[in-house]
């Protein structure tokens, strides 16, 4: 008789394991996917560079402890910059509510909730800018073979452009999402690139009235890093990715020069300009990445701090509004540990 209470108390308890209490009052549909949608669907969506799609109850579930162990770490969304220094566009960064919300239904049994009607998925298709000037496509794909699971491929362009102009905006529409892990656009000739992408990331335009110098009949060129997830690792896939260009029309245009500051070094403004973005450029792993302005009558600002940035998610950050800086102003850049780095951070500059 002991013997079949035991199995029958055993049983009970379980029973009782295999499923969690639901102690929490956020439900998935009500509360979480809309955070998902607007902050992790572009990557985490069924074909995205994420090896899991979040934008359906089936497939956010059994990842319930990853995601609050990524999101207590502030590694997802891949957002590094600290908020109290510099006030930036499309922040991917999750709010202090956002992220209890989500820890608290992972930890809380992750209920579902009632199933609202229609197709929620976000739109990600069609150009967020609108008609481009120009629209550049791959002729032939390009192909990570079967047992290749990493690459670096460079694709040139040819713009065709009689007469010199100015790029005002660059949009990338990645071929195959699910291996394109970011890339880099620049004029042929020229050192810098006139434009990043990250997956996620939105397409932003410089000022009216300004971009990047591009020569008539100058080529782009266009950097794509690619990786395999572990859901198409041992396939062969193919890539035929499209830029979208867009130019800017005043005749008078202000020409944006883009700047490399190593860690360790200021850049010098020799005459008034106005800092639109920066994007860093780390390597390996740091503790955090800094730029402050300082003036010309000395006044410090910090503009920018990085708390343990990825190097995998190279993001641009984009000021809310440009920062004037008059002549003779300097940036400097710092890391923590300073010894063995020199991230470099890339300064957009708007200037007569």
């Amino acid at each position: 008789m002991k013997s079949w209470l035991t199995i029958a108390l055993l049983a009970l308890a379980t029973t009782a394991w295999a499923h969690k209490p639901t102690v929490t009052k956020f439900t998935y549909n009500a509360d979480v996917f809309p955070i998902f949608a607007a902050k992790c669907g572009s990557c985490h969506r069924s074909g995205g560079v994420a090896p899991m799609s979040l934008l359906t109850y089936k497939e956010a579930y059994p990842w319930g402890v990853s995601i609050k162990n990524e999101v207590l770490n502030l590694a997802m969304p891949p957002w590094f910059a600290d908020e109290r220094y510099g006030t930036f566009k499309h922040r991917a960064g999750l709010s202090a509510k956002e992220m209890n919300t989500i820890v608290d239904w992972c930890l809380g049994g992750s209920p579902e909730g009632d199933t609202p009607k229609g197709d929620r998925a976000p739109d990600v298709d069609g150009w967020m800018l609108g008609e481009p000037d120009l629209e550049l496509a791959m002729t032939s794909p390009v192909v990570l073979d079967e047992g290749t699971s990493e690459a670096i491929e460079e694709v040139t362009f040819e713009t065709g452009l009689a007469s010199a102009a100015y790029i005002r905006a660059i949009d990338f529409r990645p071929g195959a999402e699910n291996i394109v892990r970011s890339a880099t656009i620049l004029v042929d000739g020229q050192e810098q690139p006139v434009a990043t992408w990250i997956p996620g990331q939105l397409p932003e335009a410089l000022p009216a009235g300004s971009g990047h110098a591009l020569p008539a009949g100058a080529d782009i060129k266009l950097r794509v890093h690619y990786k395999k997830t572990w859901l198409s690792e041992g396939t062969a896939v193919e890539d035929q990715s499209v830029l979208a260009i867009y130019l800017e029309e005043s005749d008078s245009a202000k020409s944006v020069e883009t700047v490399a500051v190593t860690a360790g070094s200021a850049h010098i403004l020799e005459r008034d300009a106005e800092l639109v973005a920066l994007l860093p450029r780390v390597e390996t792993r740091v503790e955090s990445v800094i730029a402050e302005l300082v003036r010309p009558d000395g006044s410090r600002e910090r503009i920018l701090r990085l708390y343990q940035p990825d190097p995998n998610w190279p993001r641009k950050y984009w000021f809310e509004e440009p920062i004037a800086l008059p002549s003779g102003s300097r940036i400097e850049v710092k890391v923590t540990p300073s010894e063995g780095v020199s991230p470099v951070i890339l300064l957009d500059l708007v200037s007569e």
